[in-house]
């Protein structure tokens, strides 16, 4: 058998160079492919699995997902046409109006789409193109920028805040992005970014944008507004307006030439919005340290809505601040900024602030309320500049003695109320108290007046009558009225001290004078004082009326307390009594040249705290001045009360364009006469008293009106040669002149000897004083009331004996009897000798 053998033709044939090294390269290839697949189908196994377990609990998201500051805003009403207006707007450091889409104009839309990402309405959320781009710039080092972030990107990361520069955030913000355009429209989209996007000057969004820059809403800005405002977007310090105008106007060139390639805007639209003067509203949102602090009323009820937030949702403040500041609420406010503007330009002008001798800035606050609701329209909390937000509002934060003008409070109308005195009752200006050394209590002038009606010791604030009235009716009943029918609800009842002294305002001398243990603030006495010009309708005084959440569902219903604090009768007395304070009393500085006025000055121990407290038919206002750190108040140009002052320059402004009106008179109130020193019917000797006719012309009610004559005059013999009380001789001396006049028969007499009473020299006591009485002084030296000093018993001629006379039958011995007396020659001759 044959040896099998090699072909012949191939003995000796090898194979080529280059086919080895092909085969080679062929065999290396294939390793590094298969090797690649392997290594990518491990990687994506392993980014499936990275995926799954990390990146994918990072996938949810929504923008409600996401508590977004939104700018709340205090409203008020205009007066004439009723209409609710932004008065400030409250955010902590966003100040964002959110806006749905329809209110947004095309022409900012499509500006938007134009320069951030002109593929918008076309992806899924991802510009993969541009995406792409952007990676391959960064992995070869580019330095060209190129950005790839979409619209729902660039909402994702300004949402989320996560804008470190990794493969992995990248990576969390498109599949982020990819899911949300899922479930959401682009306009759902567009509108959630124009809504948070930073625009500068602490503004947020494109409404309060519109706002700050172009001070009008953004549904009203105009195409080349709408450019300059999607231009502050790629860097708001850069490209603010106010800031640097014209690289903003440069940006807004650049995106509407985008918007004109892009087929959204016309040539001609084009060329009118780049001709187009842009107007800026001329007032930054940024805080730039000028009128940027909210005013005290501002204050005032940012304080109370968060107080009463606090209440509702039982949160700490700093939380409830923040829901006001970052809620989206609408807060409506009492505010009338008319008369708010007349209360600023007062206030805020020192120049208008007395002088005083201390070194401190004499300090003042007032509030007013309107008198026909309640509310608080106007008030302030200093005197200058203000130089803060939410600092210490004196109206409302400081409690202060009121003084005297606690009197009309809880000493007159609670005595008119129980039906104790009218206007025209009679009480005795004398001292309450004695002690060895000292009468209690004081009148501000130092003296006692005596007989006054009610009427006067309102008008001239007499301590003396208000401690009287106030014993009389009990303390505790005095308290009660205050308290609970005129609102002052921080009297105290009773608190121990430290030390363990035991204080309380259930007594004579707070209640009667105003030397409370805690005080009571300037808008405590601004609401009380309202009842009287309502007709005794007490109503508590409110800065806001309700609250409504950025859904407009109302979060805080401020609905407004009320009561009947008095009756009508005891309103219109105390108003009556209040006039004429104003008219010749203490309060005469408060007068307005074409207003009717009543008002309460007051005055606090060592001259400490001013107080004015009155009102018009419109508003009442209460005015304190006094030092933060309390002390005498001296004025060096002036010695007028400065709350009075103060009062009627505000007031004045006010009042400039209203109508005359006068208080509501009930119409069983009657004009009539009585006798000023008892009240009662006036008799003769009521006129013909010294000082004159003692009628007096006063207002009562019908059923108030006197019917008894006065019992306090009585008519008094007058001796005409010493005009004084006759005595029993004076009406015996020949040629004398005797006429009689009307004094004051009443008994007066104190523990104390030396008490001055100024109508003590009117006064003839009939009667004789108990042991251990004293008649207090005249401040006159020769008062009518003294006894006649002139004539005696030696002023009475003596009486001629009767003359004996003869009969006449006698006649011719009727001389000589008549000249010779036997009787006396007899007894002449008898001393002549024993003398002798």
């Amino acid at each position: 058998m044959a040896k099998w053998q090699k072909n012949p033709d191939q003995e000796g044939r090898q194979p080529s160079r280059a086919r080895r090294v092909w085969g080679w390269i062929g065999k290396i290839f294939g390793t590094l492919l298969l090797t690649g697949f392997l290594a990518l189908l491990i990687f994506a196994c392993i980014f499936a699995v990275y995926i799954k377990n990390d990146l994918s609990q990072q996938m949810d998201f929504s923008v409600e997902g996401f508590a977004l500051d939104q700018t709340s805003v205090i409203y008020y009403q205009d007066r004439e046409t009723g209409e609710w207006k932004e008065l400030k707007k409250l955010y902590e450091s966003e100040n964002r109006v959110w806006v749905g889409i329809e209110d947004i104009p095309t022409n900012l839309k499509n500006a938007c789409i134009a320069i951030e990402d002109k593929r918008f309405l076309d992806h899924d959320g991802v510009d993969w193109l541009r995406t792409i781009r952007a990676s391959l710039n960064m992995f070869f080092g580019s330095q060209t920028p190129y950005g790839a972030s979409t619209i729902t990107q660039q909402l994702i990361k300004n949402l989320t805040h996560e804008d470190e520069v990794t493969v992995r955030r990248k990576l969390v913000e498109i599949f982020r992005a990819l899911d949300y355009e899922k479930d959401h429209s682009k306009d759902d989209i567009l509108e959630a970014y124009l809504n948070i996007i930073p625009l500068g000057e602490g503004c947020y969004g494109v409404q309060a944008a519109a706002e700050v820059y172009f001070g009008k809403d953004v549904e009203d800005l105009s195409l080349a507004e709408c450019a300059s405002l999607i231009g502050i977007t790629n860097n708001p310090s850069r490209y603010d307006p106010y800031i640097n105008p014209e690289a903003n106007k440069e940006r807004q060139e650049l995106i509407l030439g985008e918007m004109l390639d892009q087929g959204y805007i016309s040539q001609s639209e084009y060329d009118a919005a780049v001709a187009e003067e842009l107007i800026l509203n001329n007032t930054s949102g940024e805080d730039d340290g000028s009128g940027v602090y909210f005013t005290y009323f501002e204050d005032q009820v940012i304080n109370e809505v968060v107080r009463d937030l606090m209440e509702k949702t039982g949160y700490e403040y700093s939380i409830a601040l923040k829901m006001l500041q970052t809620g989206g609420y609408k807060i409506y406010c009492t505010i009338d900024p008319e008369v708010q503007a007349q209360v600023d330009q007062i206030y805020e002008d020192l120049s208008n602030i007395p002088e005083t001798a201390s070194s401190q800035q004499l300090q003042s606050a007032i509030v007013v309320t309107d008198n026909e609701t309640g509310d608080v329209v106007a008030l302030a909390g200093g005197v200058g500049e203000k130089v803060g937000s939410l600092i210490l509002n004196r109206a409302t934060q400081s409690y202060l003695s009121p003084g005297s003008t606690i009197k009309p409070l809880s000493v007159f109308a609670p005595a008119l109320e129980m039906g104790l005195i009218t206007p025209s009752s009679v009480y005795d200006d004398t001292p309450y108290q004695f002690t060895d050394t000292a009468s209690w209590p004081k009148n501000s002038d130092s003296t006692y007046r005596g007989l006054v009606s009610i009427n006067d010791a309102m008008c001239y604030s007499l301590n003396t009558v208000a401690v009287k009235l106030v014993a009389e009716m009990g303390a505790e009943t005095s308290f009660n009225f205050a308290r609970d029918k005129m609102g002052l609800t921080t009297l105290v009842s009773e608190y121990e001290t430290a030390s363990g002294t035991v204080l309380s305002d259930i007594d004579l001398a707070p209640l009667a004078m105003g030397g409370l243990t805690q005080g009571v603030t300037v808008r405590d006495m601004a609401e009380a004082y309202t009842a009287f010009p309502n007709n005794g309708l007490y109503r508590e005084g409110r800065t806001y009326t309700r609250v409504l959440d950025a859904n407009d569902k109302v979060v805080l219903d401020n609905t407004q307390d009320s009561w009947v604090a008095m009756s009508q009768k005891t309103a219109w007395y105390s108003t009556y009594m209040m006039m004429n304070t104003v008219a010749y009393g203490t309060g005469t500085g408060a007068q307005l040249s074409n207003m009717q006025v009543a008002g309460k000055t007051g005055t606090t121990t060592s001259d400490y705290d001013r107080w004015f407290a009155g009102y018009t038919p419109y508003y009442s206002a209460v005015v304190w001045c006094g030092y933060d750190d309390p002390e005498e108040v001296v004025l060096t140009d002036t010695t007028e009360n400065p709350a009075v002052s103060l009062w009627q320059k505000v007031m004045e402004g006010i009042h400039a364009d209203l109508p005359y009106a006068e208080f509501d008179k009930p119409t069983d109130v009657v004009t009539l006469e009585y006798c000023r020193d008892s009240g009662l019917l006036a008799t003769e000797a009521c006129r013909s008293d010294p000082r004159g006719d003692r009628t007096v012309s006063g207002e009562l009610f019908l059923e108030d009106a006197p019917t008894e004559n006065c019992n306090v005059h009585a008519m008094v013999d007058i001796c005409g040669a010493s005009d004084h009380v006759a005595n029993e001789y004076c009406a015996q001396v020949p040629g004398n002149h005797i006429y009689q006049v009307g004094l004051l028969d009443i008994e007066r007499g104190f523990p104390t000897s030396g008490i001055v009473v100024e109508d003590q020299g009117y006064v003839y006591a009939s009667k004789p004083l108990p042991v251990g009485y004293y008649d207090p002084v005249s401040p006159m030296v020769d008062s009518i009331n003294l006894e006649c000093y002139i004539h005696s018993a030696d002023d009475i001629p003596k009486e001629e004996e009767e003359e004996e006379t003869d009969n006449p039958e006698d006649g011719g011995n009727q001389g000589t009897d008549q000249d010779f007396n036997w009787g006396d020659f007899i007894d002449g001759i008898l001393n002549s000798g024993s003398n002798g």
